[in-house]
């Protein structure tokens, strides 16, 4: 018969409801649930929002960029690069798995209902077939083929023109500097997208490089940026700084631009995430753990007599230590359980249904994300037992100042 767990058993089916042990205990078991819910939860959307804006970005913009130095500088690809048939064959030949882009973006003006806006015409080869962009496309003209003059036009831009999927806009562009009178280009709305990046959506119109190419009587080889799409994002840096080291980027006034410097800001402080989260863990933790040592001190000293029973009964440090081990894996299981449970259960009514709402301007997504990894969730788990039961170990070393006679008398 396993003695500490029947001592344990009895002590627990024995327990007043009303004293104070039992109370402080209550208190312990709810530290240890909120301690591991909002752990958990820190955690999971830390990552949750570090996850999605990162996935938005290396959606919308380019691993790497490869432009003229003024395109890069201004953030727009309107400037030709030369020589781009080589460039495309050294790229090729040194990273034949990349997967290349070619774009070419020119400023424009767009004039609807007495609405007049700025924007940035973005032309894509192979017109609006990108399957990279699809997840941020909200509605579109279903089974009706594309032509040359469809675009793409963001939510945000849609409700301040007050127009709708289907309508036509009119486009109006410089192709020289000189010009007085502007080149104008019909274009149909052909689908509307929402990345939630407030300076991308207020500013881009997404269409055929094709159409950008005829007005400014370009060749179909021309192209304001070759982009780069890296399966491996750990390596945009070393590609970028390899492909610099060539010569011929280095002859041609060539500029490469990676996605962490064009957002720096951005990755900077979605860095921060981390430190955050960790404070918060620091915070739970101890939290959780005064709990429980104030919990199982209470108890030991409200059992003094009975440790001192069994203690002049032959009773050694290691039965008495087990008794009390059991009821401090009791609090955490009772703890850590319902927490988990909670956690689930509001991590997937968040992600179904997004009660909790961001403004995009802010955080760049429109709901709290919550990020589901059976890894972090078990080491999390883990390391809330580990902590706790060298806690209780700890704890139970108190019992051995204790001495039996002493115990018994008092």
């Amino acid at each position: 018969m396993n003695l500490p767990f029947f001592i344990y058993k009895k002590l627990k089916n024995s327990t007043d409801k009303s004293n104070t042990s039992s109370r402080i205990i209550k208190i312990a078991k709810f530290s240890v649930f909120i301690g591991i819910f909002i752990s958990l939860s820190a955690v999971s959307i830390g990552k949750g929002l570090q996850s999605s804006i990162n996935e938005t970005i290396y959606n919308i913009t380019p691993d790497i960029s490869i432009s003229s130095y003024e395109n890069n500088d201004r953030g727009i690809a309107s400037e030709i690069i030369k020589e781009s048939e080589f460039i495309v064959d050294e790229v090729n030949r040194l990273y034949p798995d990349i997967k290349l882009n070619f774009t070419l973006e020119k400023p424009s003006i767009i004039t609807v209902n007495n609405s007049i806006e700025t924007l940035i015409f973005r032309g894509v080869k192979d017109g609006l077939n990108f399957k990279s962009f699809d997840q941020f496309i909200i509605e579109k003209l279903n089974d009706v083929p594309q032509s040359l003059n469809d675009v793409l036009i963001s939510k945000s831009l849609l409700e301040k023109l007050k127009i709708n999927v289907g309508d036509d806009i009119r486009l109006f562009f410089r192709t020289n500097n000189y010009q007085k009178i502007p080149n104008i280009r019909n274009y149909r709305v052909y689908g509307v997208y929402q990345t939630d990046f407030p300076d991308f959506d207020s500013n881009y119109i997404i269409g055929n490089i094709n159409s950008l190419q005829n007005l400014f009587k370009l060749s179909s080889k021309d192209f304001g940026a070759i982009e780069l799409i890296v399966d491996d994002k750990q390596s945009i840096t070393s590609i970028k700084n390899n492909l610099l080291s060539k010569d011929i980027f280095i002859n041609n006034n060539i500029s490469l631009l990676n996605v962490q410097e064009k957002y720096k800001n951005i990755f900077d402080w979605i860095s921060i995430f981390d430190f955050n989260i960790l404070i918060i863990l620091v915070l739970m933790i101890v939290v959780a753990i005064i709990s429980i040592i104030i919990s199982m001190l209470t108890l030991i000293f409200e059992r003094i007599k009975m440790i001192g029973v069994l203690s002049s009964l032959g009773g050694d440090n290691k039965l008495l230590g087990k008794v009390f081990l059991y009821q401090g894996i009791d609090i955490l299981i009772r703890g850590i359980i319902p927490g988990n449970i909670l956690f689930i259960i509001i991590s997937y009514i968040q992600n179904n249904y997004k009660i909790l709402g961001l403004n995009p301007n802010d955080y760049y997504v429109d709901s709290v994300p919550f990020l589901i990894d059976i890894t972090y969730i078990i080491s999390l788990n883990l390391f809330f037992v580990i902590i706790g039961t060298i806690i209780l170990f700890a704890t139970f070393s108190s019992i051995t100042r204790f001495v039996p006679t002493i115990n018994i008398n008092s």
